[in-house]
This record gives structure tokens, sequence and C-alpha cells, in this order.
């Protein structure tokens, strides 16, 4: 997507291909990663769909790339504070994110989704149970992509107490403009998404710490009525 108008904007095709049955959805986080990508459509012999932005790819440059497998998702960076989802380019931003939380002392666990559909439920299942808290990241619109699939599976799990951020474009005809521009307007830039985490962190220690509190409160005054009560038989 370039600086291209309403009527011309590559941000729905993640969510309208997903309503194929026995399709497969990926996207890289690079060339290579689209090279591997490829061949191992090529060789699994059934409607594979490799959705790539136009434009060339990010400066960040990955020094490793494992194998694709089927279904699988690819853990970048193991945390405990944050799971970042991210497809596509936008693992290229995940983790410059991951970088700046770190020097905060926020450790985030960033996974490569690679693949929308099938989605590689139960590896990024145990990371969001870790964590308590996941952030999507998608150069696609909010409504139908991975950020949906996100909130349904939470749902679906019967997840309880998971904070679940998404970061796409909205559900409308965005406006014309070059992506960084967009995405600033949107409030899907790099610099937005870190000063949320770091708010989002930040009002969980806060919510634990009073929780505590509250918990040592009850637990005194527990201890102090039966002390009474103690007193009071003798």
């Amino acid at each position: 997507m370039g600086r291209t108008g309403e009527t011309h904007q590559g941000i729905f095709d993640l969510s309208f291909f997903k309503l194929i049955p026995n399709i497969t959805i990926m996207a890289p986080k690079d060339f290579k990663e689209l090279e591997d990508m490829m061949e191992f459509a090529v060789n699994l012999k059934s409607p594979v769909v490799i959705r790539y932005p136009r434009g060339g790819e990010s400066k960040e440059k990955f020094k490793t790339h494992s194998e694709i497998q089927y279904k699988k998702s690819d853990t970048l960076t193991l945390g405990r504070d944050v799971t970042i989802l991210a497809i596509g380019n936008q693992v290229s931003k995940a983790m410059n994110i991951f970088r700046k939380l770190k020097k905060d002392n926020i450790n985030a666990e960033v996974i490569n989704v690679r693949f929308l559909k099938p989605f590689d439920k139960y590896a990024i299942l145990r990371s969001i149970a870790k964590t308590k808290f996941v952030v999507t990241i998608e150069d696609n619109t909010v409504i139908g992509g991975l950020g949906t699939e996100i909130k349904s599976i939470v749902a679906e799990k019967r997840l309880q107490d998971v904070i679940v951020s998404s970061y796409g474009y909205p559900d409308v005809f965005v406006e014309h403009g070059s992506v960084n521009e967009l995405e600033k307007l949107y409030r899907m830039d790099e610099n937005t998404i870190y000063n949320n985490i770091k708010d989002t962190i930040k009002y969980k220690k806060e919510k634990k710490t009073s929780q505590n509190l509250s918990n040592l409160e009850k637990f005194n005054n527990k201890k102090n009525n039966n002390n009474i009560k103690l007193n009071k038989k003798q």
C-alpha cells in the first residue's frame, strides 16, 4: 500500500480471503521469508494466498529465519509482560517496539504469526495465558483479520482477565496518504503502540498492587476478628 486514495487501499484482502474454506493465508516478514513461503506453497499443492505489501521490505534485518511449517507461528522473543502478535511487514514494527520496551524493563514476547489461516491457536494461547496481555498489529482492517481472530479465541476459551489491544485500520474507507501518515492518523504507528503498552503495563501493576493491599487488609481484619473471639472465650 503506497500513497493511494480511498478506492485503492489494500487493507481488506486478509479479511475477505479468510472466508474461503480450505485456503491457506500467509504473510512474510521480509523478502527471505517470502521466498520460503513461495517454495512452501508450491509443495503444499492446495490453494494458497501469500500477502505482501508493495514498495519493498522494512529496514529491519532479520538474521535468522526458521523453517516454514504448516500452521506454525514463529516466536522471535520470549517475555512475560505482554504478547505482541504481528503479521507480515508489521513484524519489524513489533521488534522495534520490543527494543523500546526492553529499555523500560518490560519483557515482550514477540510472535511472527505467519499464518492467518489455519491459525496457530495453541502456541499463541500458551503465550497469552502467561502474559494476560496481548497486542495484535496488522496492516489490514481490524474487522475479520488478526485482531478479530484473537478476540474470538479469547472468548471461545473463556479466558479470564486478559487484555486485548488490536491495531489495524478501522472499519472505514481510509483517506489518501502515505503509509506513515495513515498509520499516525489511525493511531497504529510504532510510538502510539509503544506508549499504549507502557500505560497498560503500568495500570496492570497498579491494579495488582491495589488487590494485594486489599487482600492483606482482609487477612489482617480476619486475623483480628479471630483474636477477639479467642480472647472472649478465655
